[in-house]
């Protein structure tokens, strides 16, 4: 844990993923989060090189797997969905409304230090009911709806919420959702697009306050790299099927 005192964000926890053997990573935020005289808390998280299988069996299922995502997920993946557990079911064990989780091969933006505000207005607002809200797009751009304005921050809403889980703020109702996906078998920023499976809604707000480092070798291929991995094709036609039919069922709603 950071021993700095947050000053900017005292009702609002930070959680920073980490693996033991991944220092440099944890260097750089302490680093980061100085400047922005911000604390966290670290979880370690799962490493896939250790992880037993009793402990991947009793969260992940092959067989559904196989059944309905495109490719068998690697140790790494599968260690890292357990780690984002880890860190729900850390932040459940406090007794705070909403926490920050965070990847650590990240870069912050100044605003980052500021997401109290709109957190506090969201909570008087008819939003204040939200599960999971996006703090970063660190891969392709997602097309997003405005719902409101807070400040200098716009809440927005998606038809697919973009990939990656390397920052976001999830409420308790939303923790509760998302570790009820069990056994899982997409990676977890996958599972998150499937919002009507978990139960966990999912929104952005802008601008964004996190990306990518794209500094550090990526911790899940360090394990195994997923594009290694047998790919079938129609599976994958069948669940986008899948995808567009309950996504206008949803939306229409």
């Amino acid at each position: 844990m950071s021993k700095n005192q947050s000053a900017n964000m005292p009702c609002l926890p930070i959680y920073l993923i980490n693996l033991d053997r991944s220092g440099h990573r944890l260097d750089d935020v302490k680093k980061a989060m100085a400047e922005l005289n911000l604390d966290f808390e670290r979880v370690s998280a799962v490493d896939g090189r250790a992880v037993s299988n009793s402990e991947v069996n009793a969260v992940y299922s092959h067989q559904l797997n196989t059944e309905r995502y495109n490719y068998d997920l690697t140790m790494g993946e599968i260690a890292c969905y357990m780690s984002h557990r880890k860190a729900w079911k850390t932040f459940l064990e406090s007794e705070h409304d909403a926490a920050i989780i965070l990847e650590d091969d990240i870069v912050l933006d100044p605003l980052f230090a500021q997401l109290q505000k709109p957190l506090a207005a969201l909570a008087d607002s008819r939003f204040a009911q939200w599960d999971l809200i996006k703090l970063a797009q660190p891969f392709r751009p997602k097309e997003s709806q405005p719902l409101e304005t807070f400040g200098e921050f716009q809440l927005v809403d998606y038809e697919k919420p973009p990939m990656g889980a390397c920052a976001y703020l999830v409420s308790r109702q939303g923790a509760k959702k998302l570790l009820s996906r069990v056994p899982f078998f997409r990676p977890v920023d996958v599972d998150m697009q499937w919002q009507w499976e978990t139960g966990a809604h999912v929104l952005g707000l802008l601008p964004y306050t996190v990306d990518n480092s794209h500094t550090h070798e990526s911790d899940i291929f360090s394990v195994a790299n997923r594009h290694a991995s047998k790919r079938r094709g129609w599976v994958r036609l069948k669940e986008q099927w899948r995808f567009f039919l309950n996504r206008r069922y949803h939306k229409n709603r």
